[in-house]
């Protein structure tokens, strides 16, 4: 065979490889393991919504996945102080339907006694004291969110994509 022929058929073979590779690794996003997968689609929602602040961009399913991916974010990197502070109310709503759709059900009673306290200092500037024993229910919950969202996103894969 020809010194050219052979690079050719190399280059070849090298295109194919990495068209194959392309194509596969997404298709085998979904079967990630749960805190890559979880990962993927929280920075895919980010971007959707520019960072949570325009929720209107998510369908319902992905506004679940985001309100709790939102939420595990804040609450474990400055408590519910944090979440309300940041989010200002966008995922309020459905926080608590989001915790029961994903099955985080101990989520969701730490979340309801969380909004109420929220609900009765609303008004006030500054910390809210009260919501310090919710973070710390919140840190012993052995809801994980993160396992929780991956499986509820492999269970609506149509919605995901």
């Amino acid at each position: 065979m020809e010194k050219v022929t052979i690079v050719k058929y190399i280059a070849a073979i090298i295109i194919l490889v990495l068209c194959s590779c392309s194509v596969l690794s997404k298709k085998s996003i979904w079967e990630k393991d749960d805190l890559a997968l979880f990962e993927y689609i929280f920075e895919k929602l980010n971007e959707k919504s520019d960072y949570g602040s325009d929720p209107s961009s998510l369908n319902d399913k992905e506004k679940v996945f985001m309100s709790m991916a939102l939420l595990a974010q804040e609450v474990n990197n400055g408590g519910f102080d944090q979440y309300f502070l940041n989010l200002g109310g966008k995922f309020n709503d459905i926080l608590v339907s989001s915790a029961e759709a994903i099955k985080a059900y101990d989520i969701a009673e730490i979340c309801k006694k969380a909004l109420a306290v929220y609900a009765e200092h609303a008004e006030q500037e500054g910390i809210i004291e009260e919501l310090n024993e919710y973070d710390k229910a919140f840190y012993e919950s052995k809801d994980p969110i993160c396992e929780l969202c991956a499986k509820y996103a492999k269970e609506n894969k149509k919605y995901f994509e």
